[in-house]
């Protein structure tokens, strides 16, 4: 595959998309202006994406400028998420504008249960089976006469595994299956692998083209179709997202600001100068505004917006 015509990555498609909402608004002061400048030389990939847009224009058709404006004016989050998923969709698409079936983005847009940013989802299943999904997370449901299967398409999930000893429950990701041995652990898809953290009971981790491991209460470990990396501890504070919350226990601001990311639409960023500062707190996670302005009042930080969707944490001068 030609570079040109390759999949560009989520993370920009989600930046290009949210820089057409901008120009369709047609509300672009110097300062953002300037912003999409700067954005555009940053990384080849973003000049890439963006000339992707200009060549869906005429297959896109024209969008009326009132509803642009009314996404930007922060009108229900349904109109907005659904003009950026169809971008979504289009932009990851090769250079022929045909959409690819298996990549992650359309198994997601299509699965059986899948959340939008910042949405957190509580499901008990037919066997018993607590389900919790996190922020922008996708799963199929795949229950038989013989096994429990759990697809993980994309995001994080927790499960507190229901009682049904004559059907094993299985999670299956792209770098292989987690058998639950009565349990509760999450599994989250991550750095071109996966990682699963166990509070309760036991996991058997079976990679695609690696030996099976055995995990145990109170460790956490990453794994790929290929390797397994050794155990590490297990962060107590890592499933607070099910309960609404984020805990920071001295936790570097650059640590906690990529995980809030995870929560809030567009980009979050933290200037390398600040990065560094430690945190502690309990921050609830339906108003990512009210945790950015806790944050002013705490540390020597501003929040720096070139729009709602664009805002970096900066040194407070």
């Amino acid at each position: 595959m030609k570079r040109h015509d390759a999949p560009i990555a989520p993370s920009i498609v989600e930046q290009a998309s949210e820089w057409l909402m901008l120009h369709w608004g047609g509300e672009m002061d110097s300062a953002q202006r300037q912003a999409f400048a700067r954005w555009q030389t940053a990384d080849p990939e973003h000049q890439r994406a963006w000339q992707r847009l200009q060549q869906l224009q005429q297959t896109l058709g024209a969008v009326p400028a009132e509803s642009a404006r009314a996404v930007l004016r922060d009108v229900p989050d349904a109109q907005r998420r659904s003009a950026l998923k169809l971008l979504g969709l289009l932009l990851v698409a090769g250079g022929s504008g045909y959409l690819v079936q298996g990549s992650q983005p359309w198994r997601s847009a299509f699965a059986e249960q899948r959340t939008a940013t910042g949405e957190i989802r509580h499901l008990t299943l037919s066997d018993g089976t607590r389900l919790d999904l996190n922020s922008n997370s996708a799963v199929d449901l795949r229950y038989s006469a013989q096994e429990r299967r759990i697809r993980l398409i994309s995001g994080e999930i927790q499960l507190s595994s229901g009682h049904d000893p004559s059907r094993p429950l299985i999670v299956e990701t792209d770098a292989g299956d987690i058998q639950a041995l009565g349990t509760r652990f999450t599994v989250r898809d991550v750095d071109n692998g996966t990682r699963v953290g166990l509070f309760e009971g036991a996991l058997r981790i079976s990679p695609r083209n690696a030996r099976p491991v055995h995990l145990e209460a109170g460790n956490s470990l990453w794994f790929s179709a290929r390797q397994v990396a050794a155990n590490q501890a297990l962060d107590l504070n890592a499933s607070s997202w099910s309960q609404g919350r984020l805990i920071a226990e001295r936790q570097p601001l650059g640590q906690f600001i990529a995980e809030l990311s995870r929560y809030r639409p567009g980009v979050l960023r933290c200037d390398e100068e600040v990065a560094h500062l430690l945190l502690t707190g309990v921050f609830p996670l339906n108003d990512s505004d009210a945790i950015l302005a806790a944050l002013e009042r705490s540390l020597p930080v501003r929040a720096q917006a070139v729009t709602r969707y664009w805002v970096t944490l900066k040194a407070r001068v």
